[in-house]
């Protein structure tokens, strides 16, 4: 907290002027093949900078377009940062980026006549900032890559879809997704076709990582973002120290985790990433904070996020996930009598001051005496208290995976996020 501590000692003592600046760039490239078309958009660099200036007690901050560097304050040692990937796309041609979108999109149209629609989508960004001030000089260079394939395939009169993608703070080998997994996406595709509605109720599930993940992002993501603390808008805020969760639920908010897609080295604060403990064993520990926030509740920072150089920074969420147990996916489901095992995210919601939780998964297949029977279940709500959910984890997997997102701050102020974690099992409401 080196840059918000020397501005609040400087408006404390009434010093001489401090200064704290913040530039930052980005560009964009989106390429969407769908059937016959290619769209590509390019989005133009959109830079700005941001000063944040004490003197004579008086803290005030503007922002203004353009990469200001003599506004800099100078003699800082300067650390640099490069989180562009083995293959940084700036270093790979616009062709290469078609070819791999309109190869798989070649293979995917050939793998099945039940499939009517093919859509292949790639994505990159490269974001470079700099936060200068006194005490320290950061720099840094974020590469960040989103491949996803969506396929719907129809059947006497019926359609589904399914999708297959990954992505991931780094460059251009993120951009692939293999023959098996394409394989298991059009099986699954076309199994949907024969899926049923469930029997609403009370169910013993299992979820995959991506459902994890989700769950942990919705469980305690906005609810810990600690400006709802000075809000009073959080629950979450009257029960730090208290068990609201079992003891395979450990939750962790981590930017700096290899990979993870709302990943950086240091915030919008500039306050270099560490990991942040959201739930350890069930026991609620705290919650994220930006350099503000942290100043007035005395709290950690590190969360400091804007969408760009022209938003205010709030403490947000970056790579939420859960901590992996010691079974194997297989023995959870071996653990369940009767049960659904939970594939697939279409959306989620929380209510932080409440603590309700909504999550919506593309389908889910049933377990029958400790086996998966075959049967799937289409578009299933998972809907719970908070702590009632997370009291009911019973079991939590050795394996470990994260899924890329984009979260918004209500219906604004977006942001790159990272959700994951290992197979979890639950009891929970679905319909």
């Amino acid at each position: 907290m080196e840059g918000s501590r020397a501005l609040a000692e400087a408006a404390a003592k009434g010093a001489a002027r401090s200064r704290w600046v913040s530039m930052s760039r980005a560009s964009g490239l989106a390429i969407m093949a769908m059937g016959p078309t290619v769209e590509i958009r390019q989005d133009p660099p959109r830079e700005g900078t941001v000063v944040r200036e004490v003197q004579a007690g008086i803290q005030r901050e503007w922002a203004v377009p353009g990469w200001q560097t003599d506004w800099a304050p100078s003699g800082a040692p300067v650390e640099n940062f490069d989180w562009t990937g083995v293959r940084p796309v700036n270093g790979v041609s616009l062709e290469e980026k078609l070819e791999v979108v309109t190869r798989l999109r070649e293979r995917l149209q050939a793998r099945d006549p039940r499939i009517v629609q093919v859509m292949v989508r790639y994505q990159e960004s490269v974001e470079e900032n700099r936060v200068a001030t006194e005490a320290f000089d950061r720099r840094s260079r974020v590469g960040r890559v989103h491949f996803m394939a969506h396929i719907v395939v129809h059947k006497d009169g019926r359609s589904e879809y399914e999708y297959q993608g990954q992505g991931a703070v780094g460059g251009f080998e993120i951009a692939s997704i293999d023959d098996e997994d394409v394989d298991r996406m059009v099986e699954r595709a076309v199994r949907l076709l024969d899926a049923t509605s469930i029997e609403p109720g009370s169910y013993k599930v299992v979820t995959t990582p991506e459902v994890s993940g989700v769950l942990a992002h919705e469980a305690f993501g906005h609810g810990v973002e600690m400006d709802l603390f000075l809000s009073d808008r959080a629950r979450s805020q009257r029960y730090i120290g208290q068990r609201v969760g079992s003891d395979f639920a450990t939750i962790i908010d981590d930017p700096a985790v290899p990979g993870g897609f709302g990943g950086y080295p240091f915030d919008d604060d500039g306050e270099l990433a560490s990991p942040h403990v959201i739930l350890d064993h069930g026991i609620l520990k705290g919650g994220l904070a930006d350099a503000d926030a942290a100043q007035a509740l005395h709290a950690v920072g590190g969360n400091g996020r804007r969408q760009d150089y022209s938003r205010k920074v709030y403490p947000r969420m970056t790579n939420t996930y859960f901590q992996p147990g010691t079974s194997t996916p297989e023995e959870l489901i071996a653990g369940v009598e009767h049960g659904v095992y939970l594939h697939r995210v279409e959306s989620g919601m929380e209510d932080p001051r409440n603590w309700g939780l909504q999550i919506t998964c593309h389908y889910g297949e049933e377990i029958r005496d400790g086996s998966l029977t075959g049967k799937l279940y289409r578009t299933l709500g998972m809907t719970g208290y908070v702590p009632d959910v997370l009291q009911s984890i019973d079991g939590a997997a050795n394996d470990f995976a994260m899924w890329p997102g984009h979260c918004g701050k209500g219906w604004k102020e977006w942001v790159t996020n990272g959700t994951g974690g290992p197979h979890l099992r639950m009891t929970a409401r679905l319909g």
